[in-house]
């Protein structure tokens, strides 16, 4: 079976549309900022959905293992003891990453190397109260202008 067009002998060419509009410049230039209104708009609001979904993104063990560059054991025993957020997805694990992100901000521990002002020599840092030996002996101070005698 072939098919073959039907020609109607009544139908004549199409002459193409043509229409001119003459816009002042100032039309325009209104015209042009309202559609970049409209643009930005557009992506303002598909910028701010964007970072909500993000933010409300839930991560798995393995991420968040990536995120703290430890292996996954680390996360499993966190989340054992209920030091970190997570929540349980049936029987899936699931972090949210807002909660990770602030849960780790708590997490810093400031560095503190100043000298006690109370006893001299002594510097607290990290966890260990240290004391720095003062001896005079092989040291001159104004003080002790001969050490070691």
């Amino acid at each position: 079976m072939t098919l073959t067009p039907i020609e109607n002998p009544s139908t004549a060419p199409i002459p193409p549309l043509r229409a001119e509009i003459l816009l002042a410049p100032e039309t325009v230039m209104a015209l042009a900022q309202e559609i970049a209104r409209w643009i930005i708009g557009f992506l303002q609001k598909w910028l701010q959905e964007a970072q909500a979904a993000q933010e409300r993104a839930l991560l798995t063990p393995e991420e968040v293992a990536q995120y703290f560059q430890v292996n996954r054991q680390w996360v499993y025993e966190r989340t054992s003891k209920n030091e970190i957020p997570h929540m349980k997805v049936g029987k899936y694990l699931r972090f949210e990453q807002q909660e990770i992100k602030r849960w780790a901000g708590g997490m810093a521990v400031p560095e503190t190397s100043q000298p006690c002002g109370i006893i001299p020599g002594l510097q607290i840092g990290g966890n260990r109260l240290r004391r720095r030996r003062i001896t005079s002996r092989g040291r001159a101070t104004a003080e002790n202008p001969s050490p070691g005698q």
